[in-house]
């Protein structure tokens, strides 16, 4: 019973404390998906600034991971923009996080850059 007690706690701990980071650089096969992950709240958003240049992935859906603390007015959200490799090739996703007055086109954001290397 203790054995089961210890398990279920360190099942719990590495399940509860998931870190969303973002690498670099990512390499997939045609059919995967990769998710690239933001954090923010009600005052800013993220955007895609290069979606339509995008020739071997396609954005499936954004979705939320994380609604952050409970009766948290103002606290961040974590969600994944997901993508799924349609072709072969290199595709570099450019995120920009802008304030809610701003357009994605905007030039005077610079964009976080992911290359996704489909294989």
């Amino acid at each position: 019973m203790k054995r089961i007690l210890v398990l279920s706690l360190i099942s719990l701990f590495l399940h509860g404390c998931t870190n969303y980071e973002n690498k670099d650089k990512y390499e997939v096969n045609v059919g995967e998906t990769v998710e690239i992950y933001y954090s923010t709240n009600s005052c800013c958003y993220y955007c895609i600034s290069n979606e339509e240049k995008l020739n071997h992935l396609d954005l499936l859906e954004t979705k939320t991971i994380d609604t952050g603390p409970e009766d948290c007015a103002g606290c961040n959200y974590t969600y994944a923009f997901v993508f799924k490799a349609k072709s072969l090739g290199i595709d570099t996703i450019e995120l920009k996080s802008l304030t809610a007055s701003m357009d994605c086109d905007s030039n005077n954001v610079m964009p976080e850059k992911y290359i996704i290397k489909v294989k």
